[in-house]
């Protein structure tokens, strides 16, 4: 693998880059796959300003410009595509892991339809589809209008409500309402001030609610606490369309989401594309018992709801004493035959 020096590097790789795109996205992504840069010396401190200062100075040595969000735009209208992405691949590994990746969040969730839910960086919608298919209330947020007409235009195919923002991130601090979730897809290393934003979400999620990252480079392998991924894709992205692309380390990305009163878990899957890390108010957590408990104890669908888990699990009881009183194996005092007939009765 080759590791660039300089900008002019740089340029004749991503020429190699555009090259290999017309000939296919493979062929595209093995040419990312041959070069990289190092990051330069940086300020101690990962939550200082001095060391935000310098990765913004590395973007705009890399990207040519300094950072906007309106560099986070697509470069054509998503709406006039034959096909978006993961299929315009053509990869069925590529595919493959997008599917992955929204079914770990959907076998994670544990917040039930018809709760509201927003997915902050949208982008082709892939994740709100599935969500507002599976009976949630959807509100999308993207700061590409071509995406937002796009989630609209999918949403009017397939006779599903889903709500869209054109905005960015920080849509966060003007929202007026709140929502059981937020969820990050694949997006929130586009976020140039992540703890503002980690911030900004307390105001617009309900105490008791979560925080979801799916697909995140959040991961110990990058070789600094957060910052510029300079990887060949990530380069690609950088220089060719000025998009952000951040990478964190996992223990600065606890720390990070402690500093800003959310408690984080990580649920690791068998590939990083599926790794779910979901966070929950840690003030909120404080305040939650007292509350919980009163409204879970007078719900009569949480009472049901157990009574019907009681049943169910006397009923498991009751076969498992039967077969094995019925054992021929079982030779058993009768102080204890008797506690199994009482459970029975």
């Amino acid at each position: 693998m080759q590791v660039l020096r300089n900008i002019e590097d740089l340029d004749r790789k991503i020429a190699e880059c555009h090259a290999a795109a017309a000939v296919s996205d493979a062929a595209l992504r093995n040419t990312f796959d041959t070069f990289r840069m190092d990051p330069p010396p940086l300020p101690e401190d990962p939550f200082s300003e001095e060391y935000l200062r310098a990765q913004m100075a590395l973007y705009t040595r890399v990207a040519g410009k300094p950072y906007q969000t309106k560099n986070e735009g697509y470069p054509v209208d998503v709406t006039s595509l034959e096909s978006i992405f993961p299929y315009s691949t053509r990869s069925p590994n590529i595919i493959g892991a997008q599917y992955i990746a929204i079914g770990a969040l959907l076998n994670r969730l544990c917040i039930r339809p018809p709760a509201r839910l927003i997915e902050f960086g949208a982008g082709w919608g892939n994740m709100s589809v599935a969500l507002a298919q599976s009976g949630y209330d959807v509100t999308t947020v993207d700061v590409d209008e071509g995406f937002c007409r796009l989630i609209q235009q999918r949403a009017k195919k397939l006779d599903i409500s889903i709500r869209s923002i054109n905005a960015d991130f920080m849509v966060a601090e003007t929202l007026d309402e709140k929502f059981d979730a937020a969820i990050f897809f694949e997006c929130f290393h586009h976020c140039a001030d992540h703890l503002r934003l980690l911030c900004a979400l307390h105001r617009i999620i309900k105490p008791e609610g979560r925080v979801y990252f799916v697909g995140e480079p959040i991961e110990d392998r990058q070789p600094m606490p957060w910052g510029l991924r300079l990887d060949g894709e990530s380069l690609w992205a950088i220089r060719q369309h000025g998009w952000l692309e951040l990478g964190f380390q996992e223990e600065y990305f606890r720390k990070a989401l402690h500093r800003t009163d959310w408690e984080v878990v990580k649920h690791a899957s068998f590939t990083h594309v599926a790794h779910l890390w979901e966070a929950t108010s840690i003030q909120g957590r404080a305040a939650a018992p007292l509350d919980s408990v009163k409204s879970e104890a007078s719900s009569p669908s949480a009472i049901n709801l157990d009574l019907e888990k009681t049943k169910q699990a006397l009923h498991f009881a009751r076969i498992q004493i039967e077969a094995f009183e019925k054992s021929t194996s079982w030779r058993i005092t009768a102080p204890l035959r008797a506690i199994a007939r009482a459970i029975k009765s």
